[in-house]
């Protein structure tokens, strides 16, 4: 799978003090720990990249991707992306520690998430956030807050939090960011990161939503890990 992609960079690091608010940085630590000690997390979470201009004001979508995955850190992974607008029923990739499969081959990971990562990003795929946090642990996840340069709780009830602000990108340029975060799991439900761009030389913005259907902890069989990379 080859996309054109909003990516922010996880290895960059931001410029210049961070203006975090107290309350939203101890959301987003409650969300890094809650990855952090996870055994294993289920997911389907769908891709979306919104164009947005005088003619979308709300969005229009322009890629949507479906990713199907359980993982277990360090280094375990069974994914199936699908492409919403494409037919058949996606690609699969798969990891037992060792060795991740894919439909180009293998190749050895060492129980390396981190190498993992980089393993999905050459085969095409962009890592969603939450596999970021918890294969890339605490280092990902101190890298990914240190890209933000201003944040805050936008809104708030018994369910939910809303965090908003500012989060520098690849080309140094700020991008805005929204993460919702469930309270009772301290897991993302949304995560949304939007840039300014020029759209037929007028003002617009692509927005790439994720949005997360998280199932914590859930029993997982030596077979997941062993599914056959194929189409």
């Amino acid at each position: 799978m080859r996309a054109v992609w909003i990516v922010v960079a996880l290895g960059s690091i931001a410029l210049g003090a961070a203006q975090i608010e107290k309350p939203a940085d101890d959301w987003l630590q409650k969300a890094f720990q809650a990855y952090s000690q996870l055994q294993t997390l289920q997911s389907k979470t769908t891709l979306t990249v919104l164009m947005v201009n005088a003619r979308y004001p709300d969005g229009q979508p322009v890629q949507r991707y479906v990713y199907a995955y359980t993982v277990q850190p360090p280094a375990r992974l069974h994914l199936l992306v699908k492409d919403a607008n494409a037919p058949g029923e996606g690609q699969r990739y798969t990891s037992d520690g060792q060795t991740f499969r894919y439909e180009q081959g293998t190749k050895p990971v060492a129980n390396s998430g981190i190498a993992l990562l980089e393993m999905l990003s050459e085969a095409g795929v962009l890592p969603t956030y939450d596999l970021v946090f918890v294969l890339g642990g605490k280092n990902s996840q101190e890298k990914f807050r240190k890209q933000i340069t201003s944040l805050k709780v936008a809104t708030e009830d018994e369910k939910q939090v809303v965090l908003a602000g500012r989060i520098r990108n690849e080309r140094g340029k700020e991008d805005g960011i929204e993460i919702t975060l469930d309270k009772s799991t301290g897991l993302m439900r949304v995560l949304r990161i939007r840039t300014e761009v020029k759209i037929d030389e007028q003002p617009g913005a692509l927005v790439l939503v994720m949005e997360f259907e998280a199932t914590p902890n859930v029993p997982v069989s030596e077979q997941t890990w062993n599914t056959p990379a194929q189409k």
